[in-house]
């Protein structure tokens, strides 16, 4: 059975103040959420540190954490690196985490080690890509600060029951499924993992005396715990989970935002929002416009969020002045958005996704970048939406699959609140602070 946290358990009763080193590569889609737990564990007195790059100090700072600063961060950030083709699968992740993680984990892994030494860490909590932090559970535990993994993507651990992680397949049904799963990740392995694994094992045992086991992607699992920002329904079935992993629900959506001046409660057209999150949202052509110019005749308002770039700039990409029932934001409070939408359009974001499945929300998915490719798999899998398995669309596929999703509203309904009424049982800071305090409990000596 998935292990699932029970929301709102009571902090533990030693009264000892926390201290706790928050660390992320320097992506929103990693430091936001993370500033949500920041936030909490400050209010209730904890000491918060977070190790992350200078464009985030303010952020952190006004979070109530003491920034810390990488010691590479006047090195290009990973989300300016350039994509190469292809862009998907699993040469795509092995490519990502050469270039954007591996490079960065001794140098993470001492700088967290060298706080430690200085500040004396009870708890270390990361997300799964800064790598050099989860290293630091290898070590004895007499050693180290107690690591907490925040899952932000897909399981990525290795099992008989899933295809590997990347390659963007969902599993089959009857007994040749592992066998199946099994063929797949030795192909993997040998044409783009291999290497890439010896590599990472080889610099993991330097620093730490060590070799990791596993796959490639199971080195999450040398944290003390793994919070996974999600629920079993939407995660493939697998006949052993992990024990480190702990259900706690996705994080909530932030609240921030303004209505903008034109929302209007009693809109009657049907509302199709869009979005290509807050990484790969730097080409806006590859689903914003294609949307805009999908639904321009149809009876609908395109409402997009930009996560970044201004209403000129997806005019400039659209080639001209955007139909009159198209509305583009930077951001929007989801909490108003998502509840008046007929359907999401996305490029498969774990955050996004899941915003829209709280609601009971239908998508439209193409991303394959990244670990889209597998969070748009569930969304096949699970019967939440469809998947254009595209990275770069044609308007004609956007508009068949919303009007078919619209025809079908429904069925992808009943699908979709199934995930929210399991989602509607969780509460994700919750749950992480109780997690925390299990592991900070008892706790070595600080240095």
């Amino acid at each position: 059975m998935p292990r699932i946290v029970a929301a709102g358990a009571p902090r533990h009763q030693s009264g000892r103040v926390a201290r706790v080193l928050f660390t992320s590569a320097r992506q929103d889609g990693f430091v936001l959420p993370l500033l949500q737990l920041v936030r909490a564990m400050v209010a209730r007195g904890d000491e918060v540190w977070f190790l992350c790059g200078d464009a985030y100090r303010d952020r952190i700072e006004a979070a109530g954490a003491v920034f810390e600063r990488m010691p590479y961060d006047e090195a290009v950030p990973p989300s300016r690196i350039e994509h190469e083709q292809p862009r998907s699968g699993v040469r795509e992740v092995a490519r990502l985490l050469r270039s954007l993680f591996l490079d960065s984990v001794e140098p993470d892994f001492r700088t967290v080690m060298a706080l430690h030494g200085r500040i004396g860490f009870d708890l270390v909590v990361t997300e799964p890509l800064f790598v050099g932090a989860a290293a630091v559970g290898l070590l004895p535990r007499s050693e180290r600060p107690a690591v907490l993994s925040i899952g932000l993507f897909p399981l990525p651990f290795s099992s008989p029951d899933v295809p590997p992680f990347g390659s963007g397949l969902t599993p089959i049904e009857g007994p040749l499924n592992p066998l199946r799963n099994a063929l797949l990740r030795g192909a993997a392995d040998v044409v783009a993992l291999e290497r890439v694994r010896k590599e990472f094992a080889a610099t993991i045992e330097r620093l730490t005396g060590r070799r990791p086991s596993g796959g490639l992607f199971d080195l999450g699992l040398t944290s003390d715990a793994w919070a996974q920002t999600s629920v079993p329904q939407f995660e493939y079935p697998r006949r052993r989970t992990p024990e480190q992993v702990r259900w706690v629900g996705p994080l909530p959506a932030p609240t921030s935002f303004p209505l903008p001046d034109w929302w209007d409660y009693s809109e009657r057209r049907r509302i199709v929002h869009v979005t290509q999150g807050t990484y790969a949202n730097e080409d806006p052509t590859e689903l914003i416009v294609p949307t805009i110019r999908a639904l321009a005749e149809e009876d609908v308002l395109v409402v997009a969020t930009t996560g970044g770039p201004d209403r000129s700039t997806i005019e400039r990409a659209h080639g001209g002045p955007l139909p009159a029932n198209v509305r583009v934001e930077r951001f929007m409070p989801y909490d108003h958005l998502l509840p008046a939408a007929a359907v999401m359009v996305t490029n498969g974001g774990f955050g996004a996704v899941h915003h829209a499945l709280r609601h009971g929300l239908p998508l439209v998915v193409a991303g394959t970048s990244e670990d889209k490719v597998e969070v748009n798999a569930r969304v096949r899998w699970a019967g939440v939406g469809i998947d254009l398995h595209q990275q770069r669309v044609e308007p004609d596929a956007v508009r068949e699959a919303v009007l078919h999703v619209l025809d079908e509203r429904a069925r992808f309904r009943r699908a979709a609140a199934r995930l929210a009424r399991a989602i509607a049982d969780t509460d994700a800071i919750a749950s992480v602070l109780e997690i925390a305090d299990e592991l900070t409990t008892e706790v070595p000596a600080r240095p």
